[in-house]
């Protein structure tokens, strides 16, 4: 059952792979100026920053804790 339904979503939702209809032609610039200028792109960026540095802070306290505890 939980397989089908996965099924269906990818189904219902690969449709949204296809964002930007046409051909994409130019090089690394034109590649970063588009997107930094998207509003979503934009929103997708700082959500993966903020998940980056959260999961950074979370691994070094871990780790500091971790450290301190085999020091007792």
């Amino acid at each position: 059952m939980k397989h089908t339904f996965s099924a269906l979503l990818m189904m219902l939702f690969t449709s949204f792979a296809y964002a930007h209809p046409g051909e994409h032609h130019g090089g690394m610039l034109d590649a970063i100026a588009h997107l930094l200028s998207e509003p979503d792109h934009l929103a997708m960026a700082l959500i993966a920053v903020v998940v980056g540095v959260a999961g950074a802070r979370f691994f070094r306290r871990r780790t500091a804790a971790r450290i301190l505890a085999k020091r007792r």
